[in-house]
């Protein structure tokens, strides 16, 4: 009986706390001091990219919500645990973090549309245009990516 109620208590007690490991993983430089602006959706997509390059899932945890979805240059459907799947594999891989794409940054309300064309190399060394849009939703306090779409610009489109 007393093992029955410590147990009861102890998952009271759990229960009853935050989710302190969100919380302190996520009290990195990029993400301190958000504000509603473009200069801290500009910064989280340069914190985004620069973790999708490193490996860094905290990081990518911290940026998007759990419900994150995104539509890649193929067509492909993702959603968050493919994200950091994807992620991870670039750990230890040492890419080169490129200049960021001078995008465009619609707030409203509580959503903001970050979007551009970025450029890089395919694997056989042509280049490779495409149209991103990132959308973030302001929970209160931050800003999370929520979705994301990547359309492949066809050669010779202005």
């Amino acid at each position: 009986m007393h093992a029955f109620r410590n147990v009861v208590l102890g998952l009271g007690v759990l229960l009853s706390l935050p989710l302190p490991v969100r919380a302190s993983t996520c009290q990195r430089q990029p993400l301190l001091h958000q504000l509603r602006d473009a200069a801290t959706i500009d910064r989280l997509e340069k914190a985004w990219t620069f973790a999708y390059l490193r490996g860094d899932t905290d990081l990518e945890k911290c940026i998007l919500s759990p419900d994150f979805t995104e539509i890649l240059r193929t067509g492909e459907v993702k959603v968050l645990k493919d994200e950091l799947r994807l992620a991870d594999g670039n750990k230890g891989k040492d890419l080169k973090i490129p200049e960021s794409p001078k995008g465009t940054i619609l707030l409203h309300g509580a959503v903001a549309v970050a979007y551009g064309t970025s450029t890089s190399k395919s694997a056989d060394g042509t280049l490779r245009e495409v149209r991103y849009a990132d959308y973030y939703v302001w929970d209160g306090s931050l800003w999370h990516a929520f979705f994301a779409q990547q359309t492949q610009v066809p050669k010779g489109t202005p």
